[in-house]
């Protein structure tokens, strides 16, 4: 297809350089013609005037000779054409019409008789042309001089004019030609590159999003007409951003071309790979030989590909990717919807845990549907009221008191019931409305710990989740110090909660980003440790007060993970970091946590995440504490 397309354009450029051509030449040609006419009437016109200028001096000199009839006289005058060398012949005639004298050049012609018809004047002929101009004593006429011109010279003179002036239009056309054709060349250099790029991905030299949607469509009509197959493979490497932010872009660039080199050299002739943008590839597979294309071996393939270590400089990094794919014709009969089902069986692939394959079916249209079904409600969620927080009180094992409580999306949909929120919250960060929400929580859970301060009974501290995009946004900073300003919340008495993983995406940010809310007194905490890229040393450079375990390892406890949660509650205290454990539900697992120096707990054990009026009633019962007994 790439190799179609140059060909092309430098046919086009070809044509479009040969039709210039010929335009040019025809302006030259007709402008050429036209000052060739207009010169030849020039030329006429000073023929013509020479011609009579002529006759009149010879009228004008011949007067007295013809007057008085002298031959001999006569005769010399005529004789002095022999200086002007287009003459041919001329006479001198008396009032009657008889010939006074005449002149011939050797072998011409004899000179016109005015004879017949008497006229004055001058006509052209095809080889001559003739001037008769009157002799006259005053203004009496007697006599007449008959001038004869060759038009010979005339020709050659005009001639000459008719070679110089072709011979510049040829010239002026050669050198347009060259100029042409050398701007040509250019243009075709610059009309092949210009659709390398708007084809080729620069960093990989794959074809981009662009060339894979039309060679996807011409594969499937192709497959249409033959009765074949197109398979497609969605690859996403997984969490590659945090590559990007901690060595950099051109590290990011150069592993990129690593899997890209890894894919073209291990796929069959038949298949293509493109690169789609960011981190996403895709793979467009056709049949070999009659063979059916098999999805699953194919993508089993890449994925032990890209588990091979990738080496840049002294660095190592290993890669992991969700992989969706879908067959033409049996998943779709289109290339869009064979596209988008692709895309459903990656989104697939990363919900089960990425590092993953997974191949179309049917239910997966219905998870994507509802995922759209989510994004539509919920951008008018906050304007119907649906949204809500729910409260999960904290319970520091020194003294059973609650030391904190952490507030909860929650989102109760009118149609669809209750939506869990790791289904909408990632639908709310891919599409942004994390942004507002995430505000209105902020200011929500902060207007109901100042309730709670009034009432006697609020604990030390509300926290709140922020999101990847919130940390991103440039005025969260100023709209928490906003919303503290209007609720009369205190600074000490805000805590916010950020995923491990969030923290590494950009870390020189994030630190000044922290630094800024330490300052003004906010607590911060590093949520769902354990799960993401961060280590212990890494958390020095963060100014955070406490690390949450994930409920992932505190599932397990007593049991398996009994080590790394020792080790992480040890490392933390040794930074002078508070460690809280959430997930708690069993006696068993409160108890190692608290002989193993964890400070604080939640989870169902003590509470479910409930409405305010529902924990503001279990904050006046003190009911809690008797929990640790």
């Amino acid at each position: 297809m790439k190799e179609q397309r140059t060909i092309e354009l430098l046919r086009r450029g070809h044509s479009r350089a040969l039709g210039s051509l010929v335009v040019t030449g025809s302006a030259l040609l007709l402008s050429s013609v036209l000052l060739i006419i207009f010169l030849s009437m020039m030329m006429r016109s000073e023929w013509i005037d020479d011609g009579i200028v002529k006759a009149k001096m010879i009228a004008s000199n011949s007067n007295a000779a013809v007057l008085f009839g002298d031959e001999k006289a006569a005769q010399e005058i005529l004789s002095s054409l022999d200086m002007a060398p287009s003459v041919e012949s001329a006479a001198l005639f008396v009032a009657n019409g008889s010939i006074l004298a005449q002149y011939r050049r050797t072998g011409e012609h004899e000179a016109a008789s005015p004879a017949h018809g008497q006229w004055v004047g001058h006509r052209f002929e095809w080889q001559h042309f003739v001037v008769i101009e009157e002799i006259r004593n005053g203004d009496e006429r007697i006599g007449l001089v008959s001038l004869r011109f060759m038009m010979k010279p005339f020709y050659q003179r005009l001639l000459g004019h008719v070679a110089v002036i072709m011979a510049v239009a040829l010239g002026a056309l050669l050198i347009v030609y060259l100029f042409t054709s050398r701007m040509r060349m250019a243009v075709s250099r610059a009309e092949i590159q210009l659709d390398f790029l708007a084809y080729t991905d620069p960093v990989t030299s794959l074809p981009n999003r662009r060339a894979f949607n039309m060679e996807l469509e011409s594969m499937v009509a192709s497959a249409k007409n033959s009765g074949g197959q197109v398979g497609l493979i969605l690859l996403d490497l997984d969490n590659f951003k945090v590559v990007n932010d901690t060595m950099g872009h051109q590290c990011g660039d150069e592993i990129l071309r690593m899997v890209a080199n890894r894919l073209t050299s291990t796929l069959r002739s038949v298949d293509l790979v493109c690169r789609m943008g960011g981190d996403e590839f895709v793979l467009i597979l056709m049949p070999d030989e009659d063979a059916e294309i098999d999805l699953d071996t194919i993508a089993a393939r890449v994925l032990e590909l890209l588990s091979e270590p990738f080496r840049y400089q002294e660095h190592e990094f290993f890669l992991t990717a969700s992989v969706g794919g879908s067959m033409f014709p049996a998943d779709a009969q289109d290339s869009e919807t064979l596209i988008r089902k692709a895309d459903a069986a990656m989104y697939s692939a990363k919900q089960e845990g990425k590092n993953t394959f997974a191949a179309f079916r049917p239910e997966m249209d219905k998870v994507a549907q509802r995922r759209l079904a989510i994004e539509i409600n919920l951008r008018r969620a906050l304007e119907r009221g649906e949204l809500a927080l729910h409260y999960q009180p904290q319970i520091n094992l020194a003294d059973g008191q609650v030391a904190g409580i952490e507030a909860l999306l929650r989102w109760h949909h009118h149609e669809l019931g209750a939506i869990s929120p790791a289904e909408f919250i990632p639908v709310a960060e891919e599409s942004g409305l994390i942004i507002d929400i995430g505000k209105w929580a902020l200011q929500t859970a902060c207007q109901q710990m100042v309730v709670w301060c009034n009432a006697g009974i609020a604990p030390p501290r509300v926290a709140v989740n922020l999101s990847t995009r919130q940390v991103k946004d440039a005025s969260l900073a100023l709209d928490i110090h906003a919303i503290l300003s209007q609720t009369g919340l205190s600074a000490q008495q805000l805590e916010l909660e950020i995923t491990e993983g969030i923290l590494m995406e950009n870390v020189h940010a994030n630190i000044r980003f922290l630094q800024q809310l330490r300052l003004a007194g906010v607590s911060l905490s590093v949520d769902d440790f354990g799960t993401g890229y961060s280590s212990l040393s890494y958390l020095k450079r963060f100014p955070v007060n406490q690390l949450k375990i994930d409920r992932s390892f505190v599932r397990d406890l007593p049991g398996e993970g009994e080590a790394f949660i020792v080790a992480i509650i040890s490392m933390a205290h040794s930074l002078g970091l508070t460690v809280v454990a959430e997930g708690v539900e069993t006696a068993e697992q409160l108890r190692f946590l608290r002989d193993n120096g964890c400070d604080i707990v939640q989870g169902y054990y003590f509470a479910r995440p409930a409405a305010a009026d529902d924990v503001t009633e279990l904050l006046r019962s003190r009911r809690l504490t008797g929990l640790l007994a």
